[in-house]
């Protein structure tokens, strides 16, 4: 009966394979995570009275925001999405959310509401938000957003501007980066709110 005898260089080859194979099948462990709600106090109570809706459209995200993977900012300014850091859900919609929810506190009134809101709703004013960037590179926090308030009565756009910050990230780690992520939405919502505040004013005998 013959047999053969493997080689050491065989068995090295035989050992490797086996340790890619099994890192292949291992699990990636992912950590989720959400934006959360940052109290304000209200700017002002103009819309306390206010019988009309002010409707949120649904938040346009750039291309390369539009996955699950948290965005890491690379030195050369290419961006990286995280394969282990992942939005519990998608961020257009956690944006949106934490959006009315801040609007709701700043501007005094119950009456705004995320697309399509109340099936019999009368929407007044409309704010859409289009967010083209949304990343950390490890030490600050980038956010560039364009948000348009118009009036719905009369199809006219109100204001359209430009929001953009760059905020120290205070822990190094993904908590500090959605810690940010989460005032960034605060300050974003706080601005729209003035401008919906402004708008509002112009028309003061509109309720």
């Amino acid at each position: 009966m013959n047999s053969r005898r493997l080689c050491p260089r065989s068995l090295c080859l035989a050992a490797l394979c086996a340790f890619l194979l099994s890192a292949c099948l291992t699990p990636t462990t992912s950590t989720l995570h959400t934006l959360h709600p940052v109290h304000q106090q209200p700017l002002a109570r103009d819309f306390s009275g206010f019988s009309g809706m002010i409707l949120l459209m649904p938040v346009r995200l750039a291309p390369h925001l539009q996955g699950r993977g948290l965005i890491d900012k690379q030195p050369d300014g290419a961006t990286r999405a995280s394969v282990t850091h992942l939005w519990a859900g998608p961020l257009d919609e956690q944006i949106g959310q934490q959006m009315v929810g801040a609007l709701k506190d700043l501007l005094a009134t119950d009456n705004i509401g995320l697309y399509p809101g109340p099936r019999f709703g009368a929407v007044r004013y409309q704010l859409e938000v289009e967010m083209n960037e949304f990343s950390g590179d490890g030490r600050t926090f980038a956010t560039v957003a364009v948000y348009t308030v118009s009036d719905s009565v009369a199809k006219t756009i109100l204001t359209r501007k430009t929001f953009r910050q760059a905020q120290t990230i205070d822990k190094p780690d993904y908590s500090g980066y959605v810690a940010q992520a989460s005032q960034a939405i605060a300050d974003l919502s706080k601005e729209a709110a003035a401008a919906l505040l402004t708008a509002h004013r112009s028309q003061p005998a509109v309720r």
